[in-house]
């Protein structure tokens, strides 16, 4: 045993992948020493109940069984995940999309004003009575606003791309923006962030064996570890690709039609009116607008088969690497095994980034873009 334990050792000394200044940097780093602190009492109580679970009951009337088990451990998977995302680049994202609420209700409350100014009078000796002048130093504030919301989302928009870059996710500001517009957006940011934190679990794991804090008895805890991180992956997986069949698709469908509809009655209507009438030229507006809110849910359809389609290639290959991460586990002596499995999961994990920005150039239209982002409202709104 001391032998293979020996042998164990120098696997780890001989470890390449890991540079030698990881450990300092996450020690450095305040907001993974947070995600640590609170990730790993959470993931030892998981692997306790994986533990629990193989010699609990199917079923039973009083007491734990395999269901009840299972019920808790989803749910530590779930907390851990939700840890796995506290980053700089969670933060920006939630700046982010605070500016675009400030943007979105500056501009309504000019439209607002603007509307108003028209039946305002020129000047009142009523105090608090709205009048022109003051309308229009109102709008000006506002458009104020709304220059400086802009300029502050573009620096957070730069910061984030460089974040993604430093996570090893190639992105320029257009595709950027293409994954923020998407109603998937989010969940494929968490997927991430997540596969961010994980690796920087592993490879601390890995760092506080190669400084020798480890024996057989730790390796092994950190081989479950490690296999319930992979878990967590795969559940994070499958909840996205639920949201994807079982919300955003039919809601998209439900947009499609309803489009459809409105652009064949519009249809109808102008073949029954003249060429001078005056409700052509609306008519026809109508149908040109719902065709191409036909077209990009077209293109919204691809995008999101584009990243289902991946997103199921990576969830078998994390089945797999789930397989061997619990055979591993069951069997493991020494610490040379979790090194090899964490070198397969970091290739798994590196894969996933794969699947994030698919190749949708006709999006980067502006004008299709600006319905992208609608319909996207839509779908969240289910309205």
């Amino acid at each position: 045993m001391m032998k293979m334990f020996r042998l164990f050792m120098v696997f780890v000394s001989l470890l390449s992948f890991v540079p030698a200044c990881a450990g300092t940097e996450s020690e450095d780093d305040s907001i993974f020493a947070k995600m640590w602190s609170k990730a790993m009492p959470k993931l030892e109580q998981a692997l306790e109940l994986f533990e629990k679970g193989e010699t609990l009951p199917e079923s039973k009337i009083f007491g734990a069984d395999k269901q009840s088990n299972k019920q808790k451990y989803e749910k530590l998977l779930n907390e851990v995940f939700d840890i796995l995302l506290d980053s700089e680049f969670h933060s920006s994202r939630g700046e982010y999309r605070s500016l675009e609420e400030r943007i979105e209700k500056a501009e309504q409350k000019i439209a607002e004003l603007r509307k108003d100014r028209i039946g305002a009078p020129e000047k009142s000796w009523i105090p608090f009575r709205q009048t022109r002048s003051k309308i229009d130093k109102e709008v000006g504030e506002l458009q104020k606003d709304v220059v400086r919301f802009k300029k502050e989302k573009e620096a957070i928009r730069s910061s984030m791309v460089s974040a993604l870059s430093a996570m090893g996710v190639s992105v320029d500001g257009a595709r950027l923006d293409i994954l923020l517009a998407s109603v998937s957006g989010d969940d494929v940011i968490a997927l991430l962030l997540a596969a961010d934190g994980i690796k920087k679990i592993n490879l601390q794991i890995v760092e506080l064996l190669r400084k020798g804090e480890g024996n057989i008895h730790m390796a092994r805890k950190y081989t479950g570890v490690h296999m319930v991180l992979v878990d967590i992956y795969l559940h994070a997986h499958h909840h996205v690709l639920e949201k994807i069949s079982g919300e955003y698709s039919p809601r998209l469908d439900e947009i499609t039609n309803s489009a459809q509809l409105l652009k064949k009655q519009a249809e109808e209507m102008l073949a029954g009116t003249g060429r001078d009438d005056s409700k052509r030229t609306v008519l026809e507006t109508n149908v040109k607008a719902n065709e191409r809110t036909v077209r990009t849910a077209s293109l919204y359809r691809e995008y999101l088969r584009t990243q289902q389609s991946k997103l199921l290639l990576s969830a078998e290959k994390l089945k797999s690497d789930l397989s061997v991460a619990r055979n591993t586990y069951q069997t493991v002596k020494t610490g040379g095994d979790l090194i090899s499995l964490i070198n397969i999961s970091m290739k798994t994990l590196e894969g996933v980034f794969g699947f994030v920005l698919p190749d949708l150039s006709t999006v980067y239209d502006q004008e299709v873009l600006k319905e992208f982002e609608r319909i996207t409202g839509q779908i969240r709104k289910g309205s």
